[in-house]
This record gives C-alpha cells, structure tokens and sequence, in this order.
C-alpha cells in the first residue's frame, strides 16, 4: 500500500511547521523530511527534534543532508540521538550536495566518496571504531541501525542506490518515462551486488500540490517546482529528457539563483513553463492529481514524497488526507 511522506523546506520559523506535522501524523502520513540547508533554510535537526516530540509513528528524516558541511562523525551523532529520542524512527538521508555546498561555494561530493561515507556511518552508528583519511573515530553511545536512503536523480547515483542503500529517493519528475528510466538504473545497481530491486526501498519526491483553486495552487507550486526541475536537468542525462522538455529547462537554468532555491515569491518562477511543471509534478486538483498518483503507483512506486511549500501547507496536508490518500488505489 502506498504511503505519503511530508518534505519540508524550512524557509520560516520552525515554530510554524509544527503544529502541521503533528496533524500530519494524526491523519496518518508515513513520515516528514527536512531539508538541511545551512544558508537557505533554518537548522534540519532542530525541526526534527521538534517533530519527534509532537509525532508518535512518523519516519523522520533529512531530505537530504551531506558530508561536505557535515563531517560524518557530526551526522552519525546527530541521527544517532534523533533515533534514541524518537524510539527508533530515524532515516538518515543523503546525498552529494546540492544548495547547501553551492551557497558556500564548494562541489559535490563524488560517488565514491559517498559510497565510503555511508560505509562508515553505519560503522560509527554501531559503535564501531573506523579510519577516515587517517584518522581513527569513535563515538560513545548506545549503538543503533539508521536506514541509510540515498537522494539520486543521476544514473550513477541511482545505481549506488541500488547496490548500497536501504532506500532511494529519486527526483526525476512525474513523467513515466523518467520514472522508468529511474528504476532501471535501481535495478541495475541492485543486479550488481546480486540484489534485487525489491530490496530497495523506493520513495518518489515530487513537487506536488492540491487545491480546488486549480490556477492559485499552480501558480505557488513554481517555488518548490524550480528546485525540482534544475535537479532533473542537472541530474538527468539529457538523450533522457525531451526536446521541449530540455529546452525549457536550459533557459531557466540559465538564469538559476540558488540563494532563491524553493522560493514561493522569488522572479525565477516565472521561468516555471507549464510543462516543466507537468513533468517535474503533480500539481492540481484532487480530480487530477489522483489519477495521476494512481498511474506512478502502477510502475511501482511504492513511498511518496511531497515538499509542501505552498503559503498555507496546514491545508494541502489536510486536502492530501481527506480527498487524495482515500482514492488512491493499494
């Protein structure tokens, strides 16, 4: 059965967002993922902690963090005390970097690289001593097992997914196409460390949004959908993207300012085409993102990941509950 996760980007005080969650969990929604983002957004790990004390049963997890402004020892200590505190319903999730490195001016961490660190958070989180670039870590606490979900939208990254992770959340848009091309990279990760692509948990983060008022609900989606569509064109290759697709994407990554990253007001949404927001979301009326959930879902899709960043997120949860999760099929 399909279940529905909150992405949050704490773009105001985290004061706002929990009273949401709390709802959230009340109405049944799997888990909540924070964005961790030191120059954007406020700090992922205090809204979380903030989260784990108003939610009994949700997942929660960063959507994502990284080892360039985090060293690992930081990152295993932090999900380490967020596990303990939750009883158990940590999810450490990663990747290469986007915003947060970007804004401070450094580069993405390389595969292999992540590969190693993912070894070695499991290795710290269990208590064990390991090596990093010479140096031996250890840490004092009672040990534990944190999911490790790695955020992918590249092939490589996906087939890394595949091979290592406990779980991937990709970003590669609506489409399905681009979903498709997203599991056969899964897949072909799993195949090579003789998994199976059913070993892998799989959660779709998608720009989404539902409203009655079909044009207002479009209209503040552009925010979160511009962080959607330069991850699509970054990430993607492009013999994978269509033509028209690829075309609105260059010119709006053109003229990308990441200190605006997920900006509701920001100029750049006006650089949101309609089809850039039909294939990198589900934006729209219950009567439209149903069917379209119902078709993802068909190709295996199994978590969701909503980012809601519309003015008022308490009622987009609320809609998700009373008029989406209902219909959708199991």
């Amino acid at each position: 059965m399909a279940s529905f996760h909150i992405g949050i980007l704490p773009n105001r005080p985290i004061g706002d967002f929990v009273d949401w969650i709390a709802e959230a969990d009340e109405l049944g929604f799997g888990g909540v993922w924070v964005a961790d983002s030191q120059s954007v957004f406020r700090d992922a790990f205090m809204a979380l902690t903030l989260f784990a004390d108003r939610t009994s049963s949700m997942k929660l997890g960063t959507g994502v963090t990284n080892v360039i402004t985090r060293h690992p020892a930081v990152i295993a200590n932090n999900f380490a005390t967020l596990n303990e505190y939750s009883g158990g319903r940590a999810v450490l999730g990663i990747g290469i970097g986007d915003s947060a490195i970007y804004t401070i001016g450094q580069k993405p961490t390389r595969l292999k690289r992540l590969e190693e660190m993912i070894g070695l958070l499991r290795k710290l989180m269990a208590g064990e001593t390991v090596c990093l670039d010479g140096q031996d870590i250890e840490v004092s606490w009672p040990p534990c097992k944190v999911p490790v979900v790695i955020a992918c939208t590249g092939p490589k990254s996906l087939q890394l997914a595949g091979r290592v992770a406990d779980g991937v959340l990709f970003q590669v848009g609506a489409d399905p196409v681009l979903v498709e091309y997203a599991k056969r990279n899964i897949a072909l990760g799993a195949t090579e460390a003789n998994r199976d692509i059913s070993d892998v948990k799989l959660y779709q983060r998608l720009a989404f949004a539902v409203a009655e008022d079909r044009e207002s609900v479009r209209k503040e989606a552009r925010g979160y959908a511009s962080v959607a569509a330069s991850t699509v064109y970054q990430g993607i290759p492009r013999d994978d993207i269509p033509d028209d697709l690829y075309e609105d994407l260059h010119r709006m990554k053109e003229q990308y300012d990441y200190q605006q990253h997920g900006a509701m007001d920001s100029e750049q949404t006006e650089f949101i085409t309609d089809r850039i927001l039909d294939a990198v979301g589900v934006v729209g009326t219950p009567d439209e993102v149903v069917p379209k959930l119902d078709g993802l879902i068909r190709l295996g899709v199994e978590n969701f990941v909503f980012p809601i960043a519309t003015k008022q997120p308490d009622a987009v949860i609320k809609m998700i509950a009373d008029e989406v999760m209902p219909k959708i099929i199991s």
